[in-house]
């Protein structure tokens, strides 16, 4: 018998066939009848190079502790993913192979979107926080169809899926796009696996829906804003109640702060009357201690970017008093020489709230008011795309503008109106 060859080697006898004139599965048949080759050793090879597939498609890390033990993470459906841990190198990667061969025979939906997720963490395409929110909705709306198996799905399933859970959960427009995202995600994913063959752009776009198919989510205008004569008594409370959280919430006011932006800010990040904001607190859960995670990262929630928000000269003392309060801690929000969360600045504007007898407000309502009262007074639309930290003032006009009027305000205007007069 011949000295046998490689597949590796056959293969490129093909690549180098100027005529091309032979196809692999040719050449492969050829040396096994000639004696070139041993099947046994093709098998070998072919295994050992999906081995090595597989460990290299693995989204996490596989390494060796302190312990001397070795270690990796494999996805799991309820927690996300869960700690591995075998004696040596070549244990955990069996480990490792085992589960994904498993998986890969005949993934289920859910099987399809642990991997897409996982690996979007891995590279740095999402974060943690918004690990936790897909999570999250996949565990809300794909509870059955999840459980289906990926190759079996058509695309006339997706559009009753789809159209089902919208009905199901009564979902908005808004709530229906995060359901898409993963959909998009998960079909994607298994295209590019070849577990589905056709593509999901597609299908999502087909899907028609009625005007009435989506819950509405309007709500009365003095429950999103502070109304004209609600927001001076809101003020005169923090202005006469000086505290760190107090003195937060009324920069929050006359800033358009995000809550999220507003606990991040260092000192050093602002100057004279300019706040530079380019970090947000983000928070996700341990993944091993199922603890609520609190993270400042150098990031924004929006595609603005960094941005300048100026400080309304009236207002600067905030700053000053505030550095008094917390005289050597970096960050502008610290009690106890700790930062302050988002969670306890939400809490205290409900206080407030409460104290002043004003219809409860998120601080996003703060937000909101500010970006009114930017749109009333015609401020430029560049300043307030700047100052709202968003990319087209279509959002600001359509999420952020709310009459802030009472209904004798609105009565008074209407009734000046000169061709509205008795003539």
């Amino acid at each position: 018998m011949r000295k046998g060859k490689t597949y590796e080697q056959l293969n490129k006898t093909v690549d180098t066939n100027p005529q091309n004139t032979l196809t692999k599965e040719e050449i492969l048949n050829y040396a096994l009848n000639n004696g070139m080759l041993d099947l046994a050793l093709i098998q070998a090879q072919e295994q050992m190079q999906k081995r090595k597939e597989i460990l290299n498609n693995h989204p996490y890390e596989i390494y060796q502790g302190k312990d001397q033990k070795w270690y990796t993470y494999l996805p799991d459906k309820t927690k996300g993913r869960l700690k591995k841990k075998r004696n040596s190198k070549k244990e955990i990667e069996a480990l490792v192979i085992d589960f994904w061969s498993e998986k890969l025979k005949d993934p289920t939906v859910a099987d399809v979107f642990t991997e897409w997720v996982e690996r979007k963490l891995e590279v740095g395409d999402i974060g943690k926080a918004t690990y936790d929110r897909y999570l999250i909705d996949f565990n809300r709306f794909f509870t059955e169809f999840g459980k289906k198996k990926i190759k079996e799905v058509t695309p006339a399933d997706i559009s009753d899926f789809a159209k089902h859970s919208v009905k199901k959960f009564g979902l908005t427009n808004k709530a229906y796009s995060n359901l898409r995202t993963l959909l998009f995600g998960i079909f994607k994913r298994a295209f590019t696996n070849g577990y589905v063959t056709f593509s999901i752009t597609n299908v999502v776009k087909d899907i028609e829906f009625s005007r009435k198919a989506f819950a509405r989510n309007d709500k009365e205008d003095w429950k999103e804003v502070f109304m004209e004569d609600e927001l001076p008594l809101f003020i005169d409370y923090l202005v006469s109640h000086q505290d760190i959280l107090n003195l937060g919430l009324l920069l929050m006011v006359v800033t358009g702060l995000r809550v999220g932006e507003l606990v991040a800010i260092e000192f050093s990040d602002i100057e004279n009357n300019v706040i530079y904001v380019n970090k947000m607190e983000t928070r996700y859960k341990d993944p091993v201690s199922g603890k609520t995670i609190f993270e400042v990262v150098n990031d924004t929630k929006s595609e603005a970017g960094t941005r300048e928000v100026i400080i309304p000269d009236d207002y600067l003392w905030v700053i000053k008093k505030m550095r008094i309060l917390n005289p050597w801690g970096p960050y502008l929000l610290m009690k106890d020489g700790v930062r302050v969360k988002t969670y306890t600045l939400r809490k205290r504007q409900k206080f407030v709230c409460d104290k002043t007898g004003i219809y409860p407000k998120s601080p996003h309502k703060s937000r909101k008011t500010y970006g009114t009262i930017l749109l009333d007074n015609q401020v430029p639309t560049a300043m307030i795309l700047q100052q709202m930290g968003h990319t087209e003032i279509l959002t600001t006009e359509k999420h952020y503008h709310r009459n802030r009027k009472r209904t004798e305000a609105k009565s008074r205007i209407i009734s000046t109106i000169p061709d509205l007069a008795a003539q």
